[in-house]
């Protein structure tokens, strides 16, 4: 399975400061996490659809393809008016988010990076 999201990208864009890096992942996680509650605790659409494009924009940033993917079509479906398809995305949403906290805790095991935990 490939890396959840591409540190070698946020060493290129970001340099190699272990507390940088850290923040830069705390901070895209702090963005998927807030956007998947909201997308969860709302029926809105139009909301769901600005919350997917937030995550969509943070994952191209940070080389999160399989999650960048999965807002992408969050975002599309919501567009759509298609709640029930948003609802069906939700556990394949989850599933990257956490593994890109998985890969960040990781990184942090070897001293590189941020905590797995929220």
């Amino acid at each position: 399975m490939s890396p959840a999201y591409d540190r070698d990208r946020l060493i290129e864009l970001f340099g190699g400061d272990a507390a940088t890096l850290a923040e830069i992942e705390h901070e895209f996680l702090d963005t998927a996490r807030s956007a998947h509650r909201e997308i969860r605790e709302t029926d809105d659409l139009e909301t769901i659809a600005r919350a997917a494009h937030r995550v969509k924009g943070a994952s191209g940033m940070i080389g999160a393809v399989a999650l960048g993917g999965i807002a992408d079509a969050v975002e599309r479906v919501a567009r759509a008016r298609d709640l029930p398809g948003v609802r069906r995305l939700d556990e394949a949403f989850e599933r990257e988010v956490t593994r890109v906290a998985v890969q960040a805790g990781a990184d942090q095991a070897r001293g590189r990076s941020i905590t797995v935990a929220e």
